[in-house]
């Protein structure tokens, strides 16, 4: 499951980038991934994206690796308390800061600088294609390796949805951007104001992966998602290390 832990990562991390807000949508976005192999799927995988205008979850089918150190349920980032909170089992949730985010991705990412420095160049186009999907008028770009020709990715994308991002959309440094596949220069993807609704990535020209929003519901019941369960213990990224490191 390492390509869709990948992928599920970087949906958050997308999102975590986005430098703007204007007016909101509140209700859930719902993302299939799977791959391809002899044109069959498999490892299928079901992403739901919960927004109000204070919160948002993002939660998958399966369980994910943050960080190559902790295992999560999924990501809750309520921005009333500007904090994330990572569902990390039945009874316990660890709650973490923009600065501890900041300080893991050093301690256990290493420097940003180094990453940056093996990434290849990635083209980008603009293709002026147009599909509508789930009602919402999207574009297609596409975002090239400029060493391996076959190697690419499309992404359909749409202005029609806009979220309130909060403390999101403060500017995150290179940190944050040097976790994210070099195949996906979110920089030039959101300036504009586009949201990710179709995610291909081709390997020697054929589809290897899909990432697409199958389910996008404006509604008021999101609300009820984004609460931490109840009998849930919410731990510091200080306790949760030291509770870690106590159970080995």
């Amino acid at each position: 499951m390492k390509k869709q832990s990948s992928l599920f990562f970087t949906l958050l991390l997308l999102f975590l980038t986005t430098e703007y807000a204007h007016a909101q949508f509140e209700g859930k976005v719902v993302y299939n991934s799977y791959e391809l192999k002899s044109g069959e799927k498999i490892n299928n995988d079901r992403f739901t994206m919960f927004v109000t205008p204070d919160r948002i979850l993002l939660q998958g089918d399966n369980s994910y690796d943050f960080m190559g150190n902790i295992r999560t349920e999924g990501v809750l980032v309520r921005l009333d308390f500007e904090d994330f909170v990572f569902l990390t089992g039945k009874d316990k949730a660890l709650k973490i800061s923009k600065m501890d985010i900041t300080s893991m991705m050093n301690l256990f990412g290493g420097s940003s600088g180094n990453q940056r420095e093996n990434d290849t160049d990635i083209n980008y186009k603009r293709t002026g294609e147009r599909e509508t999907i789930n009602g919402f008028d999207s574009e297609k770009f596409i975002f090239s390796d400029e060493e391996h020709k076959g190697d690419y990715v499309s992404v359909w994308m749409t202005q029609d949805l806009q979220f309130n991002w909060g403390m999101l959309a403060e500017p995150w440094g290179d940190d944050v951007e040097g976790m994210i596949s070099g195949d996906f220069p979110i920089s030039l993807i959101f300036e504009e104001g586009y949201f990710p609704l179709r995610i291909e990535s081709y390997q020697d020209g054929e589809l290897k992966t899909v990432t697409e929003a199958d389910e996008i519901n404006e509604s008021s019941i999101a609300k009820a998602m984004v609460q931490i369960p109840s009998g849930v213990s919410v731990l510091s990224l200080q306790n949760y290390l030291f509770q870690q490191l106590s159970e080995q």
